[in-house]
């Protein structure tokens, strides 16, 4: 199996290249990770991990950045993902920011490792998550918190598309425009499938920018796998002062592994098959064959000559770097 060090992701970082290509390979390097991580555990969320991994990585790596030796600090910015199944691609990003170690990293869902869902007791881990829909209300509380300390820092709170058929979502939007907590930042990760069916056919959500701005928010919309489009979209937020602020970030569920990708799937199937499980050995074979052939082609165009892979050698917690010779 294969695995990005962490030392490859603090040499792209190091490179005189612009943001968004830094963002990019980030972004595939940790979707190997995620899949690997997976496999190992034979179990896991791929499909939300990866839909949300390039929020993951904007936020944590560019937009507000998190540094391992102020992951205390008082007056951080807080980050956490109320929908809690994506907590593999969580953790890919907090290893590529020397946060998470690989030891942990390679032992997800196992004792003494990684839980399946967010837990304080995790390096890096600002909130414990997985009930859905308590996200928001969590996060108006962390701000007003902020707020009444004269702390600085803002909020980020990441939710799913499916927990917004969550009454308690609701209440939240009211109080916190109501409390004028207008530092708080919630994105959706609006992939559209829910479990695995479409969120539309469970419950309709319609026009959710009209209904959200109707509590008071200020709402924005993107594409949330395009850097240029995130940073675009934190830059306006910046200059809102008097609202809270939500982004409706349309993503895919599976991105960036073309055969789990909801497009495709659901073309041909009646249910998505991906929304939790590992795959099979030949599967994962097929899997990180196509993720290594974009990472190759994204390091040839941005000009960059490294080999970032390592293989894994030994069986279950027990894992060594065999080989860095992949081709």
């Amino acid at each position: 199996m294969i695995i990005v060090p962490y030392q490859n992701f603090e040499l792209i970082k190091k490179l005189k290249i612009n943001n968004f290509k830094k963002a990019e390979i980030i972004a595939i390097f940790c979707r190997i990770n995620t899949l690997t991580m997976i496999k190992i555990a034979g179990s896991g969320h791929l499909g939300t991990s990866m839909s949300a991994l390039d929020l993951f990585v904007w936020i944590k790596h560019f937009q507000f950045p998190t540094k391992k030796n102020l992951i205390n600090d008082k007056n951080r910015n807080i980050f956490f993902s109320s929908k809690g199944h994506d907590a593999p691609g969580l953790y890919s990003v907090l290893f590529s920011l020397g946060i998470i170690k690989l030891n942990k990293l390679l032992k997800l869902r196992k004792l003494n490792g990684l839980d399946g869902h967010p837990d304080i007791s995790i390096k890096g881990i600002e909130a414990n998550t997985g009930s859905l829909g308590m996200g928001i209300s969590k996060g108006k509380g962390i701000m007003w918190a902020k707020k009444y300390l004269n702390q600085k820092g803002k909020v980020i709170v990441l939710t799913g598309d499916g927990e917004f058929q969550e009454g308690q979502i609701y209440e939240a939007l009211q109080t916190t425009s109501h409390q004028k907590i207008n530092d708080l930042i919630v994105i959706i990760d609006h992939n559209k499938i829910q479990s695995s069916e479409f969120v539309k056919k469970i419950i309709d959500l319609k026009d959710l920018k009209k209904k959200i701005s109707s509590f008071g928010w200020h709402v924005e919309r993107c594409n949330g796998h395009s850097f240029r489009d995130l940073k675009k979209i934190f830059s306006k937020f910046e200059t809102i002062k008097n609202k809270p602020k939500l982004l409706i970030a349309d993503t895919i569920k599976g991105k960036g592994i073309d055969s789990i990708e909801h497009p495709k799937v659901m073309k041909k199937n009646k249910f998505y098959n991906w929304h939790s499980g590992a795959p099979s050995d030949e599967l994962y074979d097929e899997m990180i064959a196509t993720i290594l052939k974009k990472t190759k082609k994204k390091l040839k165009e941005s000009k960059i000559d490294i080999n970032p892979f390592a293989v894994l050698d030994g069986k279950s917690s027990f894992y060594k770097y065999k080989s860095t010779d992949i081709h």
